[in-house]
């Protein structure tokens, strides 16, 4: 009996193990974990874990994240204070633990294994806002689970599948659920199969943002949206099979709500004929007070006339329409009536799919059977009509008119194929325009009325021409991104900077791959305010263009060039301020002692100037690749091999240049007479229209008298009046010389034009810079010109003055062409002195 009683008990508690409450295990190493102290929040994701953590009994963190472990049940040694908790990517299936936590307000519990049986088990979550249960519903049976959120009184948030045939309002058992606010059952990251909505589907709910997207919604009822008096977010997007009948249906429910944000992106099928948008289709949305309507992907090839201008609210803010197939029509100009319109998406148009009918469900009526859309080509300006290029004379002036208040359009991959000339637009505030890959092979302009424009993305347009007042009418733009174009040989030849020459805001420029090998020194001389700089992957060789006065520059990047270093001159160009940065990645670097400067001047500022030091390299003069992570290395290896080689050059070029220097300064000493004398008699060669400088047979002056200031009366007195007395000619500087002739050629020209001459000799003479002039010019003449003749006379007034004259006078004085004036001044002696000057001067005449 006893063994039969020790069986029961030893099996009733191992029925019993089962529902025991024991404390989990843990891990003691927190550090697994990444921690946020100051926003009190704990990372333990992606850890591979099967138990959490261990944290203290009383820890303060509010925000703990585990997704993507292993759990299997939710961990009961949790923090208290918990606010938020993920536990996504888990194996969870039963939740029993989560009542503890009775402070979550975010939960979220998606990509698990729950069975939705667990869920009222939560019902002691008063205070739980947001909920996430993606991929955890079983929607095999197509229904929810009746009230499995009963309970959940502040539910703010619900994230969830979608099942076939579910209806929202099954889950709750209350009458009416006020809480709710948000409800998300997209197919993105879940599961949504939605195949119709019904009427009075969302009656026990006020919600006002739903998303339904990606469900294969192919009905909609009238009245199914119409309780959601306060939907202001509205997605449907990717319902391929819904159509712009749903869209009908839709706005019509929408009449009496408050919606702001429509979004019907996708709603037919990816392939088949274009579709029409028709008046019917939106009849009720100038009703509403929407905000933004997304349109894209829609294959939408026409707008009925009127739709724009009648049908859609003047509240609307954005619209997108890109990805279809859109052609010119009178909807381009109803675009004006928007006048709240701040943004307009139109990219993608014309390529967007083939036409391949696939079996859209609304093919009955975007195809066939439509309504009749004329347009009056009366009422379309000439501009907009279709021509030939051949037929045009000049280019056309276009007028575009704009919704005034538009700030950003988006026309990107339209595949706009031709050159802009003259474009002017409707009064507007523009302020972004994307027009990137499309083929703007040419941009003449102007640009009229887009004043306001601040940024422009014209990347990859195949633009090879760009004139020098394309952009002279856009004074406020900030950002040009005109990369992926071939604008090279354009600002190649603007030397002036006249091309960028009126954006004197611009802060953003980009010329990314733009086939550039050389910019010219002032393409950029009127912009001052240029903060980020791109020329990269472009053919540049030498940096030769003037950026010393971009004082906000930031960032330049020159990666992927042909640069192989900057010289002195090229770095000199750049910004004076320490601040910026330089991006030299991808260009063919060169390890040479030519660029030793560069790598001084790299090294000097490595730390904060060069990015992506580490993956740059230098070829050096062996063929090897040296990193420029070790710059100071590479700048001691080239002094050591380039120093030597440099201080012997220039030791050896400065000999040779003095050597040089010392032997033309000889030469040119000794024979300076010569060559001074040269000179002048090669000038009147070749000036002969002079007339002092004529060559003459008869001397114009029988003497010029050489003398110094100090010694103007003796000649004055002595020699002009008695010689002149005897019917001879002289020549007195201070008589005679013209005026307005350098000194130097009045001299040449008197010794030329004198049959002799006299020098007074005094010691004043011998110091008198311009009485030796004289005494040299006219030993040239008697050996160059006169064949040697003897025209020299010396007249001796002091008795010593033999004593200090240079060698080239004691050769007159030894050849006794001197006269000597008497000791004293006796009348017989003076007037044997005067006869001997007269004879001296008549001689050969």
């Amino acid at each position: 009996m006893v063994g039969v009683a020790n069986f029961k008990v030893c099996l009733l508690l191992a029925l019993l193990i089962p529902f025991a409450q024991t404390k989990d295990e843990c891990i003691p190493n927190i550090k697994i974990c990444l921690w946020k102290e100051s926003t009190l929040q704990a990372d333990c994701s992606f850890r591979n874990l099967q138990v959490p953590p261990c944290f203290l009994e009383k820890s303060n963190i509010t925000h703990l994240k585990l997704a993507h472990n292993r759990f299997d049940h939710v961990p009961d040694n949790l923090p208290q204070n918990l606010t938020w908790l993920d536990l996504s990517f888990n194996k969870l299936h039963q939740l029993i633990n989560l009542h503890k936590y009775r402070q979550l307000n975010h939960l979220n519990l998606d990509n698990n294994q729950i069975n939705v049986s667990f869920l009222p088990n939560m019902r002691g979550m008063p205070n739980l806002r947001y909920l996430s249960l993606k991929h955890n519903i079983n929607c095999m049976q197509k229904l929810y689970p009746l009230g499995i959120f009963d309970g959940f009184k502040s539910l703010f948030h619900l994230r969830i599948d979608g099942c076939e045939n579910g209806n929202f309002g099954d889950m709750f058992s209350d009458q009416k659920i006020e809480t709710l606010k948000i409800l998300e059952a997209s197919g993105y990251d879940g599961v949504c199969r939605i195949k119709s909505l019904f009427s009075h589907v969302f009656d026990k709910f006020n919600l006002t943002h739903l998303d339904l997207s990606l469900c294969d919604i192919t009905n909609i009822e009238i009245g199914s949206l119409a309780s959601q008096t306060h939907l202001q977010y509205l997605d449907m997007s990717y319902n391929s099979r819904l159509g712009f009948r749903g869209f009908g249906n839709i706005s019509y429910d929408l009449q009496n709500s408050t919606i702001k944000v429509l979004r019907l992106v996708k709603i037919h099928c990816t392939f088949g004929l274009g579709t029409i948008l028709l008046r019917n289709h939106t009849k009720y949305l100038n009703k509403t007070s929407l905000e933004e309507l997304y349109l894209d992907s829609n294959r939408l090839e026409m707008i009925e006339t009127g739709l724009i201008t009648y049908n859609l609210p003047k509240s609307l803010k954005y619209l997108s329409v890109g990805d279809n197939k859109i052609d010119n029509g009178m909807y381009v100009l109803e675009t004006g009536s928007l006048h709240n319109l701040q943004t307009l998406n139109v990219s993608f148009q014309i390529h967007s799919h083939t036409d391949f009918f696939d079996g859209c469900s609304d093919y009955t009526e975007s195809c066939h059977n439509r309504p009749e859309v004329r347009f009056s080509t009366q009422s379309i300006p000439k501009e907009m009509k279709t021509y030939g290029v051949s037929e045009l004379r000049k280019p056309p002036i276009f007028m575009f008119y704009l919704p005034k208040n538009v700030q950003t359009i988006y026309a990107n991959d339209m595949k706009l194929t031709y050159p802009v000339y003259a474009v002017h637009f409707g009064p507007c505030n523009l302020k972004h325009l994307h027009f990137q890959n499309n083929f703007i092979f040419k941009l003449i302009g102007p640009l009229f009325g887009i004043h306001n424009v601040t940024y422009i993305d014209a990347s990859n347009n195949f633009c090879a021409d760009i004139s020098t007042q394309a952009l002279n009418g856009l004074p406020r733009l900030e950002v040009l991104n005109c990369s992926q174009n071939l604008l090279g040989h354009s600002f190649e030849r603007d030397s002036a900077g006249e091309i960028l020459g009126g954006n004197g805001n611009l802060t953003v420029l980009n010329l990314h791959d733009n086939k550039i090998t050389f910019l010219p020194r002032r393409v950029f001389r009127n912009n001052f305010r240029i903060k980020l700089l791109n020329i990269s992957y472009n053919r540049m060789e030498k940096w030769t263009v003037d950026i010393s006065h971009m004082y906000l520059l930031e960032h330049i990047d020159m990666s992927y060039n042909l640069l192989t270093g900057l010289d002195e001159q090229a770095i000199n160009l750049l910004p004076l301020h320490e601040t910026f940065t330089i991006n030299f990645l991808g260009n063919p670097l060169s390890c040479s002692c030519e660029n030793t400067f560069f790598f001084q001047w790299m090294n000097q500022y490595h730390h904060s100037r060069f990015t992506h030091l580490h993956n740059i390299t230098c070829a050096y003069k062996n063929g090897s690749l040296l990193s420029l992570q070790n710059l100071p290395n590479i700048v001691q290896i080239l002094q050591k091999g380039c120093s030597t080689y440099s201080l012997l050059i220039i030791v050896t070029s400065s000999f040779i240049c003095l050597i040089f220097s010392l032997i033309v300064y000889r030469i040119i000493y000794r024979y300076r007479w010569k060559i001074l004398y040269i000179y002048y008699l090669t000038k009147r060669v070749l000036f002969p229209e002079l007339e002092k400088t004529k060559k003459r047979v008869n001397y114009e002056y029988d003497a010029f008298i050489s003398y110094a200031e100090e010694d103007r009366s003796f000649v004055l007195n002595e020699i002009q009046r008695r010689v002149e007395s005897y019917e001879l000619k002289l020549c007195i500087h201070d008589r005679d010389f013209l005026p307005g002739i350098y000194i130097a050629e009045n001299i040449t020209n008197a010794i030329h034009n004198s049959r002799r001459i006299v020098f007074v000799m005094t010691s004043h003479f011998l110091k008198s810079h311009w009485c030796m002039f004289e005494f040299n010019m006219a030993r040239m003449e008697s050996i160059y010109s006169r064949g040697g003749e003897n025209i020299l006379l010396l007249i001796l007034l002091e008795k010593n003055v033999v004593r200090e004259m240079p060698m080239s006078l004691l050769h007159v004085v030894e050849n006794e062409s001197y006269l000597e004036l008497p000791d004293e001044w006796i009348s017989q002696c003076m007037e044997v002195f005067r006869k001997n000057l007269k004879d001296a001067l008549k001689r050969n005449q």
